[in-house]
């Protein structure tokens, strides 16, 4: 591995990509370093997995009060376990395509 770099760039998230995507377009290189786990706080604890949380909780509630005369209130059964199994593989499968793929195909940027 390269000690030397043109770029530091401190986190993994979706900007340190685009700097480090950018300075690989100008011939530069770039290293990211990353506390935690790459693809940052949307991707492993933020946006991504309270939205795909958020949804089943919808789905959930909109069960037991439905919009429609004509339909009646359902009491959906849920998981927890399963749905957290869930997220995680919606986060891994994420992270794999957008993330983890462009470290593997690009040499001039390095985590």
């Amino acid at each position: 591995m390269e000690n030397h770099f043109d770029l530091l760039i401190l986190g993994s998230g979706s900007t340190a990509f685009a700097a480090a995507l950018r300075a690989a377009e100008l011939g530069k290189t770039a290293a990211m370093t990353e506390m935690r786990t790459l693809g940052g706080t949307c991707v492993n604890r933020g946006c991504l997995p309270s939205k795909n949380l958020i949804e089943a909780a919808r789905m959930v509630w909109e069960s037991a009060h439905p919009r429609y005369k004509g339909l009646k209130p359902a009491k959906m059964e849920f998981d927890f376990g399963e749905l957290i199994s869930q997220k995680q593989d919606v986060v891994h499968a994420y992270r794999d395509k957008k993330y983890q793929s462009i470290v593997s195909d690009e040499d001039k940027v390095k985590v």
